[in-house]
Protein backbone atom coordinates (compact mmCIF):
# COMPACT_ATOMS: atom_id res chain seq x y z
CA UNK A 1 0.00 0.00 0.00
CA UNK A 2 1.33 3.33 -0.90
CA UNK A 3 1.41 6.29 1.27
CA UNK A 4 -1.18 8.34 0.23
CA UNK A 5 -3.75 5.25 0.66
CA UNK A 6 -2.38 4.82 4.02
CA UNK A 7 -3.30 8.26 5.14
CA UNK A 8 -6.21 8.08 3.48
CA UNK A 9 -7.35 4.80 5.51
CA UNK A 10 -6.25 6.51 8.89
CA UNK A 11 -8.25 9.48 7.92
CA UNK A 12 -10.54 10.02 10.71
CA UNK A 13 -9.80 7.09 13.27
CA UNK A 14 -10.72 7.47 16.92
CA UNK A 15 -7.97 7.95 19.27
CA UNK A 16 -6.71 4.45 20.18
CA UNK A 17 -8.30 2.77 17.91
CA UNK A 18 -6.26 -0.57 17.14
CA UNK A 19 -4.35 -0.37 13.86
CA UNK A 20 -5.58 -3.72 11.97
CA UNK A 21 -3.60 -5.76 9.63
CA UNK A 22 -5.43 -7.02 6.67
CA UNK A 23 -4.32 -11.00 5.55
CA UNK A 24 -5.98 -12.26 2.12
CA UNK A 25 -3.81 -15.79 1.36
CA UNK A 26 -6.56 -16.03 -1.85
CA UNK A 27 -5.77 -14.28 -4.83
CA UNK A 28 -7.25 -11.06 -5.05
CA UNK A 29 -7.10 -10.42 -8.47
CA UNK A 30 -9.62 -7.46 -9.96
CA UNK A 31 -13.16 -9.58 -10.64
CA UNK A 32 -12.46 -12.16 -8.53
CA UNK A 33 -14.74 -12.88 -4.85
CA UNK A 34 -11.80 -12.40 -2.85
CA UNK A 35 -11.09 -8.95 -3.91
CA UNK A 36 -14.49 -7.56 -3.53
CA UNK A 37 -14.13 -8.76 -0.05
CA UNK A 38 -11.13 -7.41 0.57
CA UNK A 39 -12.13 -3.82 -1.20
CA UNK A 40 -15.18 -4.28 0.82
CA UNK A 41 -13.96 -4.80 4.13
CA UNK A 42 -11.78 -1.89 3.80
CA UNK A 43 -14.46 0.37 2.64
CA UNK A 44 -16.02 -0.72 5.91
CA UNK A 45 -13.11 0.07 8.41
CA UNK A 46 -12.38 3.19 6.69
CA UNK A 47 -16.27 4.13 7.03
CA UNK A 48 -15.90 2.98 10.70
CA UNK A 49 -12.65 4.91 11.66
CA UNK A 50 -10.50 1.87 12.18
CA UNK A 51 -7.00 2.36 10.84
CA UNK A 52 -5.33 -0.32 8.35
CA UNK A 53 -1.49 -0.57 9.31
CA UNK A 54 -0.89 -3.05 6.14
CA UNK A 55 -2.56 -5.17 3.81
CA UNK A 56 -1.16 -8.23 2.85
CA UNK A 57 -2.16 -9.74 0.04
CA UNK A 58 -1.58 -10.83 -3.88
CA UNK A 59 -3.31 -10.85 -6.75
CA UNK A 60 -1.69 -12.83 -8.73
CA UNK A 61 -2.71 -16.72 -9.21
CA UNK A 62 -0.54 -17.61 -12.00
CA UNK A 63 1.57 -20.87 -11.45
CA UNK A 64 1.24 -24.48 -10.85
CA UNK A 65 0.83 -26.02 -7.11
CA UNK A 66 4.55 -25.28 -6.49
CA UNK A 67 4.02 -21.73 -7.58
CA UNK A 68 1.06 -21.04 -5.32
CA UNK A 69 2.77 -22.38 -2.13
CA UNK A 70 6.05 -20.59 -2.81
CA UNK A 71 3.40 -17.55 -2.94
CA UNK A 72 1.55 -18.74 0.18
CA UNK A 73 4.63 -19.22 2.32
CA UNK A 74 5.77 -15.24 1.23
CA UNK A 75 2.17 -14.31 2.30
CA UNK A 76 2.78 -16.10 5.41
CA UNK A 77 6.22 -15.11 6.61
CA UNK A 78 5.04 -10.98 5.90
CA UNK A 79 2.32 -11.73 8.64
CA UNK A 80 4.06 -13.53 10.94
CA UNK A 81 6.71 -10.35 10.96
CA UNK A 82 3.95 -8.31 11.24
CA UNK A 83 2.42 -9.52 14.51
CA UNK A 84 2.69 -7.47 17.64
CA UNK A 85 0.97 -6.62 20.86
CA UNK A 86 -2.70 -4.87 20.61
CA UNK A 87 -2.33 -5.23 16.87
CA UNK A 88 -5.17 -7.10 15.18
CA UNK A 89 -5.24 -9.28 12.14
CA UNK A 90 -8.72 -9.54 10.07
CA UNK A 91 -8.22 -12.33 7.85
CA UNK A 92 -10.21 -14.36 4.92
CA UNK A 93 -10.67 -18.05 5.95
CA UNK A 94 -7.84 -20.25 4.71
CA UNK A 95 -6.21 -23.14 5.90
CA UNK A 96 -2.65 -21.66 5.89
CA UNK A 97 -4.35 -18.87 7.95
CA UNK A 98 -3.28 -21.54 10.79
CA UNK A 99 0.56 -21.25 10.34
CA UNK A 100 -0.30 -17.30 11.18
CA UNK A 101 -2.67 -16.54 13.71
CA UNK A 102 -1.18 -18.53 16.81
CA UNK A 103 1.98 -15.89 16.56
CA UNK A 104 -0.32 -12.62 16.86
CA UNK A 105 -1.39 -14.55 19.61
CA UNK A 106 1.57 -15.32 21.56
CA UNK A 107 2.79 -11.64 21.02
CA UNK A 108 -0.24 -10.51 22.56
CA UNK A 109 -2.47 -9.56 19.21
CA UNK A 110 -5.74 -10.75 18.42
CA UNK A 111 -7.55 -12.12 15.54
CA UNK A 112 -10.33 -11.81 13.60
CA UNK A 113 -11.58 -14.45 10.86
CA UNK A 114 -13.89 -13.65 7.97
CA UNK A 115 -15.44 -16.89 6.86
CA UNK A 116 -17.02 -16.86 3.55
CA UNK A 117 -17.47 -20.83 2.61
CA UNK A 118 -17.10 -24.11 4.03
CA UNK A 119 -14.16 -26.57 4.02
CA UNK A 120 -15.69 -27.96 0.78
CA UNK A 121 -15.26 -24.60 -1.00
CA UNK A 122 -11.88 -24.79 -0.87
CA UNK A 123 -11.61 -28.04 -2.32
CA UNK A 124 -13.90 -27.31 -5.14
CA UNK A 125 -11.86 -23.81 -5.90
CA UNK A 126 -8.49 -25.47 -5.12
CA UNK A 127 -8.58 -29.33 -6.05
CA UNK A 128 -4.98 -29.48 -5.43
CA UNK A 129 -5.49 -29.13 -1.67
CA UNK A 130 -7.31 -32.41 -1.51
CA UNK A 131 -3.35 -33.80 -2.09
CA UNK A 132 -1.62 -31.33 1.03
CA UNK A 133 -1.28 -33.61 3.72
CA UNK A 134 -2.42 -32.85 7.03
CA UNK A 135 -5.37 -30.10 4.70
CA UNK A 136 -8.36 -30.80 6.46
CA UNK A 137 -6.35 -30.39 10.36
CA UNK A 138 -4.69 -26.96 9.46
CA UNK A 139 -8.44 -26.00 8.21
CA UNK A 140 -9.95 -26.59 11.51
CA UNK A 141 -6.68 -25.17 13.48
CA UNK A 142 -7.52 -21.59 11.06
CA UNK A 143 -11.37 -21.98 13.06
CA UNK A 144 -10.14 -22.45 16.38
CA UNK A 145 -7.56 -20.37 16.75
CA UNK A 146 -9.51 -17.05 15.98
CA UNK A 147 -10.11 -14.92 18.55
CA UNK A 148 -13.62 -13.54 17.11
CA UNK A 149 -15.39 -14.83 13.93
CA UNK A 150 -17.55 -13.59 11.52
CA UNK A 151 -19.46 -15.43 9.22
CA UNK A 152 -21.71 -14.41 5.77
CA UNK A 153 -24.70 -16.78 6.88
CA UNK A 154 -26.00 -18.45 9.52
CA UNK A 155 -25.69 -21.99 8.18
CA UNK A 156 -22.34 -21.03 7.84
CA UNK A 157 -21.54 -19.96 11.45
CA UNK A 158 -23.47 -23.13 12.84
CA UNK A 159 -20.85 -25.06 10.59
CA UNK A 160 -17.90 -23.08 12.41
CA UNK A 161 -19.67 -23.85 15.80
CA UNK A 162 -19.77 -27.50 14.61
CA UNK A 163 -16.30 -27.86 13.89
CA UNK A 164 -14.53 -25.50 16.96
CA UNK A 165 -16.87 -27.89 19.26
CA UNK A 166 -15.74 -30.62 17.38
CA UNK A 167 -12.07 -29.39 18.94
CA UNK A 168 -13.43 -28.33 22.53
CA UNK A 169 -12.65 -25.23 21.80
CA UNK A 170 -13.52 -22.48 23.95
CA UNK A 171 -16.33 -19.87 23.41
CA UNK A 172 -15.31 -16.40 20.85
CA UNK A 173 -17.89 -14.06 19.52
CA UNK A 174 -19.44 -15.80 16.38
CA UNK A 175 -21.94 -13.33 14.27
CA UNK A 176 -23.38 -13.34 10.85
CA UNK A 177 -22.38 -10.16 8.66
CA UNK A 178 -23.49 -9.68 5.03
CA UNK A 179 -21.73 -10.22 1.90
CA UNK A 180 -20.31 -6.79 0.69
CA UNK A 181 -21.17 -5.47 -3.32
CA UNK A 182 -19.01 -3.30 -4.93
CA UNK A 183 -20.15 -0.02 -5.76
CA UNK A 184 -20.06 -0.05 -9.43
CA UNK A 185 -23.33 -2.04 -9.08
CA UNK A 186 -24.81 0.82 -7.36
CA UNK A 187 -23.80 3.05 -9.55
CA UNK A 188 -23.77 1.37 -13.04
CA UNK A 189 -24.78 2.94 -15.80
CA UNK A 190 -26.76 0.13 -18.09
CA UNK A 191 -24.66 -0.65 -21.28
CA UNK A 192 -26.47 -0.01 -24.62
CA UNK A 193 -27.57 -2.56 -26.95
CA UNK A 194 -30.18 -3.71 -29.50
CA UNK A 195 -32.72 -5.92 -27.87
CA UNK A 196 -33.13 -7.61 -24.86
CA UNK A 197 -31.04 -10.49 -23.19
CA UNK A 198 -30.70 -12.46 -20.05
CA UNK A 199 -26.73 -12.57 -18.16
CA UNK A 200 -24.85 -14.96 -16.68
CA UNK A 201 -21.28 -13.44 -15.17
CA UNK A 202 -18.93 -14.88 -13.29
CA UNK A 203 -16.60 -17.73 -12.86
CA UNK A 204 -17.22 -20.34 -14.93
CA UNK A 205 -16.59 -23.40 -12.23
CA UNK A 206 -17.55 -26.09 -12.13
CA UNK A 207 -19.96 -26.27 -9.81
CA UNK A 208 -21.98 -23.19 -11.12
CA UNK A 209 -23.87 -25.40 -13.93
CA UNK A 210 -22.67 -23.94 -17.18
CA UNK A 211 -23.99 -27.27 -18.81
CA UNK A 212 -27.43 -26.54 -17.62
CA UNK A 213 -27.03 -23.08 -18.73
CA UNK A 214 -26.23 -24.03 -22.01
CA UNK A 215 -28.78 -26.57 -21.99
CA UNK A 216 -31.60 -24.31 -21.06
CA UNK A 217 -30.46 -21.93 -24.05
CA UNK A 218 -30.88 -24.63 -27.03
CA UNK A 219 -34.47 -25.63 -25.25
CA UNK A 220 -37.92 -25.18 -27.49
CA UNK A 221 -38.72 -22.77 -24.49
CA UNK A 222 -35.97 -19.99 -24.36
CA UNK A 223 -37.53 -16.87 -26.17
CA UNK A 224 -35.89 -17.49 -29.64
CA UNK A 225 -35.02 -13.69 -30.16
CA UNK A 226 -33.96 -13.28 -26.30
CA UNK A 227 -29.93 -14.16 -26.66
CA UNK A 228 -27.77 -15.55 -23.70
CA UNK A 229 -24.79 -13.54 -22.99
CA UNK A 230 -22.35 -14.81 -20.47
CA UNK A 231 -19.04 -12.98 -19.14
CA UNK A 232 -16.65 -14.95 -17.03
CA UNK A 233 -13.81 -17.18 -17.50
CA UNK A 234 -12.96 -20.36 -16.03
CA UNK A 235 -12.87 -23.97 -15.94
CA UNK A 236 -15.96 -24.40 -18.39
CA UNK A 237 -14.48 -22.08 -21.01
CA UNK A 238 -14.04 -24.40 -23.47
CA UNK A 239 -17.83 -25.31 -22.84
CA UNK A 240 -18.69 -22.50 -23.22
CA UNK A 241 -17.25 -21.91 -26.73
CA UNK A 242 -17.68 -25.02 -28.06
CA UNK A 243 -21.92 -23.60 -27.50
CA UNK A 244 -21.26 -20.63 -29.21
CA UNK A 245 -19.44 -21.85 -32.41
CA UNK A 246 -22.09 -24.89 -32.49
CA UNK A 247 -24.91 -22.29 -32.56
CA UNK A 248 -23.29 -19.86 -35.08
CA UNK A 249 -26.11 -17.32 -35.03
CA UNK A 250 -25.60 -14.92 -32.38
CA UNK A 251 -27.87 -16.32 -29.39
CA UNK A 252 -25.30 -17.12 -27.03
CA UNK A 253 -22.55 -14.31 -27.02
CA UNK A 254 -19.53 -15.10 -24.59
CA UNK A 255 -17.46 -12.05 -23.40
CA UNK A 256 -14.84 -13.81 -21.34
CA UNK A 257 -13.66 -11.94 -18.33
CA UNK A 258 -14.27 -7.99 -18.05
CA UNK A 259 -13.66 -5.78 -15.41
CA UNK A 260 -16.18 -5.26 -12.68
CA UNK A 261 -17.28 -1.77 -13.48
CA UNK A 262 -17.85 -3.06 -17.07
CA UNK A 263 -19.92 -6.35 -15.75
CA UNK A 264 -22.10 -4.31 -13.55
CA UNK A 265 -23.41 -2.34 -16.68
CA UNK A 266 -24.17 -5.89 -18.34
CA UNK A 267 -25.94 -6.69 -14.94
CA UNK A 268 -28.07 -3.34 -14.93
CA UNK A 269 -28.86 -3.51 -18.51
CA UNK A 270 -30.36 -7.32 -18.34
CA UNK A 271 -33.68 -8.41 -18.32
CA UNK A 272 -32.59 -10.71 -15.74
CA UNK A 273 -29.88 -13.06 -14.64
CA UNK A 274 -29.00 -16.95 -14.07
CA UNK A 275 -27.61 -18.32 -10.93
CA UNK A 276 -27.66 -22.37 -11.83
CA UNK A 277 -25.50 -23.63 -9.53
CA UNK A 278 -25.07 -27.38 -8.69
CA UNK A 279 -25.92 -28.69 -5.34
CA UNK A 280 -22.18 -29.65 -4.46
CA UNK A 281 -20.95 -29.95 -0.78
CA UNK A 282 -20.08 -26.31 -0.91
CA UNK A 283 -23.26 -24.72 -2.32
CA UNK A 284 -26.39 -26.26 -0.64
CA UNK A 285 -26.33 -24.84 2.30
CA UNK A 286 -23.64 -22.44 2.96
CA UNK A 287 -23.15 -20.60 -0.30
CA UNK A 288 -23.93 -16.56 -0.60
CA UNK A 289 -23.79 -16.08 -4.13
CA UNK A 290 -21.78 -12.74 -5.18
CA UNK A 291 -23.72 -12.33 -8.76
CA UNK A 292 -27.31 -12.84 -6.80
CA UNK A 293 -26.29 -10.00 -4.42
CA UNK A 294 -24.71 -7.84 -7.02
CA UNK A 295 -27.87 -8.48 -10.07
CA UNK A 296 -29.80 -6.68 -6.86
CA UNK A 297 -27.55 -4.31 -6.27
CA UNK A 298 -27.91 -3.63 -9.60
CA UNK A 299 -32.08 -3.54 -9.43
CA UNK A 300 -32.04 -6.77 -11.72
CA UNK A 301 -34.23 -10.14 -10.84
CA UNK A 302 -32.54 -13.68 -10.65
CA UNK A 303 -33.66 -16.64 -11.72
CA UNK A 304 -31.45 -19.30 -9.14
CA UNK A 305 -31.42 -22.98 -8.64
CA UNK A 306 -33.04 -24.40 -5.55
CA UNK A 307 -30.69 -25.00 -3.06
CA UNK A 308 -31.42 -24.02 0.31
CA UNK A 309 -28.92 -21.30 0.21
CA UNK A 310 -30.01 -19.65 -2.48
CA UNK A 311 -33.55 -20.02 -1.70
CA UNK A 312 -32.89 -18.14 1.19
CA UNK A 313 -31.66 -14.94 -0.13
CA UNK A 314 -34.83 -15.62 -2.60
CA UNK A 315 -37.06 -14.76 0.25
CA UNK A 316 -36.88 -11.57 -0.59
CA UNK A 317 -38.99 -12.05 -4.06
CA UNK A 318 -36.40 -10.56 -6.14
CA UNK A 319 -36.28 -13.87 -8.18
CA UNK A 320 -37.68 -16.95 -9.03
CA UNK A 321 -36.38 -20.55 -7.89
CA UNK A 322 -36.20 -23.43 -10.52
CA UNK A 323 -34.70 -27.15 -10.04
CA UNK A 324 -31.28 -27.88 -9.69
CA UNK A 325 -30.01 -29.40 -13.41
CA UNK A 326 -33.30 -28.68 -14.58
CA UNK A 327 -32.77 -27.33 -17.58
CA UNK A 328 -36.36 -27.17 -19.22
CA UNK A 329 -37.52 -25.22 -16.09
CA UNK A 330 -34.68 -22.85 -16.74
CA UNK A 331 -35.94 -22.36 -20.05
CA UNK A 332 -39.76 -21.58 -18.82
CA UNK A 333 -38.78 -19.18 -16.01
CA UNK A 334 -36.19 -17.27 -18.72
CA UNK A 335 -39.54 -17.25 -21.24
CA UNK A 336 -42.07 -16.07 -18.09
CA UNK A 337 -40.04 -13.15 -17.28
CA UNK A 338 -39.26 -12.45 -20.93
CA UNK A 339 -43.28 -12.32 -21.42
CA UNK A 340 -44.75 -11.11 -18.16
CA UNK A 341 -43.91 -7.59 -17.73
CA UNK A 342 -46.04 -6.79 -14.58
CA UNK A 343 -43.60 -10.15 -12.96
CA UNK A 344 -40.65 -8.10 -13.90
CA UNK A 345 -41.81 -4.83 -12.28
CA UNK A 346 -42.58 -6.55 -9.23
CA UNK A 347 -38.97 -9.12 -9.29
CA UNK A 348 -37.09 -5.48 -10.00
CA UNK A 349 -39.15 -3.44 -7.60
CA UNK A 350 -38.03 -6.12 -4.49
CA UNK A 351 -34.45 -6.12 -5.75
CA UNK A 352 -34.95 -2.09 -4.89
CA UNK A 353 -36.14 -2.65 -1.28
CA UNK A 354 -33.03 -5.54 -0.82
CA UNK A 355 -30.67 -3.65 -2.39
CA UNK A 356 -30.35 -1.14 1.15
CA UNK A 357 -28.86 -4.07 3.15
CA UNK A 358 -25.75 -4.54 0.32
CA UNK A 359 -24.73 -0.62 0.89
CA UNK A 360 -21.18 -0.87 3.02
CA UNK A 361 -22.14 1.09 5.45
CA UNK A 362 -24.73 -1.50 6.73
CA UNK A 363 -22.15 -3.68 8.53
CA UNK A 364 -19.38 -1.64 9.15
CA UNK A 365 -20.29 -1.10 12.79
CA UNK A 366 -20.52 -4.06 13.81
CA UNK A 367 -16.87 -5.54 12.11
CA UNK A 368 -15.61 -2.48 13.91
CA UNK A 369 -17.13 -3.49 17.57
CA UNK A 370 -15.76 -7.08 16.81
CA UNK A 371 -12.26 -5.77 16.30
CA UNK A 372 -12.10 -3.37 19.60
CA UNK A 373 -13.39 -5.76 21.40
CA UNK A 374 -10.34 -8.53 20.70
CA UNK A 375 -7.99 -5.52 21.00
CA UNK A 376 -9.32 -4.54 24.02
CA UNK A 377 -9.34 -8.32 25.23
CA UNK A 378 -13.04 -9.05 26.09
CA UNK A 379 -14.39 -12.34 26.58
CA UNK A 380 -17.30 -14.00 24.74
CA UNK A 381 -19.00 -13.22 28.12
CA UNK A 382 -18.63 -9.87 28.51
CA UNK A 383 -20.56 -8.93 24.95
Amino acid sequence: MNAAARASEHAGAPAGSPAVTLLWLESTREGVAARTHLDGTRARLASAGIPIAEVITAETSVGGILGKLRRLGGLVRRARRAARAGGVLVGRWHPFFAFVAPRWLRRGGGVVLLVQGNDESGYEANPWLRRVPGIRRLMRRSLVDASAILTVNAPLRDWVLAERAAEGAPAVPIAVIPQVVSRVFFEAEPIERDGEFALFFGGLALWQGIETLLAARADAAWPAELPLVVIGDGAMADTVREAVAARGDGGIEWLGALAPAEVARYAAAALVTLCPKSASPSMAKVTTPMKILESVAAGTPVIATDIPAQAEMLRDGYGILVGVDDHVALARAVARVHADRDLRAELAAAAARARAALEVDGAASLLAMMIVDVASGRSAESR
